[in-house]
């Protein structure tokens, strides 16, 4: 007889050698996936990273662009601050040569106005003027009297400060001193001191008030330099 000797030992072995060395297939299908999304990241991360680059590009181009226009910009700033100083001397010169052909309003009309201003209840004794610094800020003016009351000082202020001939913003009372009534006088006066200066104003600008004061020849040269565009 024949012995049929078999060894399943050996056959089950072997098969669960090749179970283990055989990868499951749920992990075959996670590493595919996941290859898949890696590629697939990789792909949106340099797609974003070309974008963004050539966005950056573009940037620095109108960065480029504007900083030329603000550098073209400056220069004009540059040359209309030059052009303006130019202009600013030109007309300060020009202000000086008129100044120097008109002069200053003269003293007679000067004190003809302050004496049209003057209320009878008060009397100018002296009339004392500065040689002014400089045209633009006018000459200063010291006026010396009494005034029968300070009311009347006072109304005597306010007429001065409203004449086209002074500058009411420097008109201002610097002393007063009661007088007492003495034998001869049973009346009280008021000693004062008040400063005011001539306006700021060009002759030309109160040429009307120039005009009723009779300066014929500031009038006349102020008209000469209208006629030929010098002043307006």
């Amino acid at each position: 007889m024949y012995t049929l000797d078999i060894n399943f030992l050996s056959d089950r072995i072997a098969e669960q050698a090749q179970a283990e060395a055989r990868p499951p297939i749920a992990d075959s299908q996670f590493l595919i996936y996941g290859g898949a999304v890696a590629v697939a990241a990789l792909a949106i991360i340099g797609g974003a990273w070309f974008i963004l680059n050539g966005a950056n590009e573009g940037i620095q181009t109108e960065i480029s662009k504007l900083t030329a226009e603000e550098t073209n910009l400056k220069g004009k700033i540059a040359t209309l601050t030059a052009q303006e100083a130019e202009l600013k001397g030109i007309e300060d010169r020009t202000n000086g040569l008129v100044s120097l052909f008109v002069g200053n309003l003269p003293a007679s009309a000067l004190s003809d106005e302050i004496r049209n201003r003057t209320p009878i209840t008060v009397q100018v004794e002296s009339i004392t003027q500065a040689t002014a610094a400089a045209p633009a800020t006018g000459s200063t003016i010291t006026l010396n009297g009494k005034a029968t009351s300070y009311n009347e000082l006072n109304d005597f202020l306010l007429l001065l400060k409203s004449s086209p001939l002074l500058d009411g913003t420097r008109t201002k009372l610097v002393t007063s001193t009661l007088q007492q009534a003495t034998n001869d006088a049973n009346f009280t006066l008021v000693n004062f001191q008040v400063e005011t200066a001539t306006t700021t104003k060009s002759p030309a600008e109160i040429l009307p008030e120039l005009q009723k004061k009779g300066a014929d020849g500031l009038v006349a040269r102020i008209n000469l330099l209208k006629q030929q565009g010098v002043i307006k």
